[in-house]
């Protein structure tokens, strides 16, 4: 059961969420398909990955709390713990841990020089995730309900 001002928080995020996805998606679903050239747009799509990251191990953090798990430590923990919740599916956590969060990592702290194709391919593939995972969250919170919900 989450408590309803953390439901306003999850609900300001789900939004954010679908804000970057938007944002995202002429980025990578240009035409015709060709690889996003240029800095600007390569940081844009850099950006927009983290950003949309972000918002999912944000709202991962305020559920795992709020139903009485501890803070986790980690994003990959995060999202593990959604999916042992059953938030998530194992499905979508295997490809966000396996694919989103080292990636974004990889983003935030510049550790090698990334492949812009290959990032594009990978943010591609993030807007059809990150709105699955949205839709998952949600269907979860209308299916469980908030605490004033449940109260009334």
């Amino acid at each position: 059961m989450v408590d309803t001002a953390t439901g306003a928080l999850i609900e300001r995020k789900l939004v954010l969420l679908i804000t970057y996805l938007d944002e995202l998606r002429p980025l990578v679903e240009g035409s015709p398909k060709t690889p996003v050239s240029g800095n600007v747009a390569r940081r844009a799509i850099e950006r927009l990955v983290q950003l949309i990251v972000e918002v999912t191990a944000d709202t991962n953090d305020l559920l795992v709390v709020a139903l009485g798990g501890p803070q986790p430590q980690t994003t990959r923990d995060g999202f593990r713990a959604m999916a042992s919740a059953n938030v998530l599916s194992e499905p979508l956590t295997s490809r966000f841990i396996a694919s989103y969060v080292g990636l974004r990592n990889r983003i935030v702290h510049d550790y090698d020089v990334l492949n812009p194709h290959l990032v594009e391919q990978a943010a591609s593939r993030l807007l059809k995730d990150a709105s699955e995972y949205g839709a998952q969250v949600k269907a979860w919170i209308e299916t469980t309900g908030t605490q004033k919900q449940a109260d009334e």
